[in-house]
């Protein structure tokens, strides 16, 4: 990958040594956020999930207890 030239900017289009790093910093907050959102999604998924399943084990269970019976 190339590097950016900086002298091939025109004057207008530069930015202070102070904003990219806003800008990343902010970006990169704001990505950290969506993650954190999407990691407590995906725990709670995950925790529903645990739950049906131990649901479905156990009816499974009781159904071949009650054919075992017969």
């Amino acid at each position: 990958m190339a590097r950016h030239d900086p002298s091939s900017m025109s004057q207008d289009g530069m930015l202070s040594v102070a904003e990219p790093v806003l800008a990343d910093s902010a970006e990169a907050t704001e990505r950290l956020e969506r993650l954190d959102a999407q990691l407590k999604t995906s725990e709670r998924l995950n925790e529903y999930y645990i739950q049906v399943v131990a649901e479905l084990r156990a009816s499974l269970d009781r159904y071949d207890e009650s054919n075992q019976a017969s």
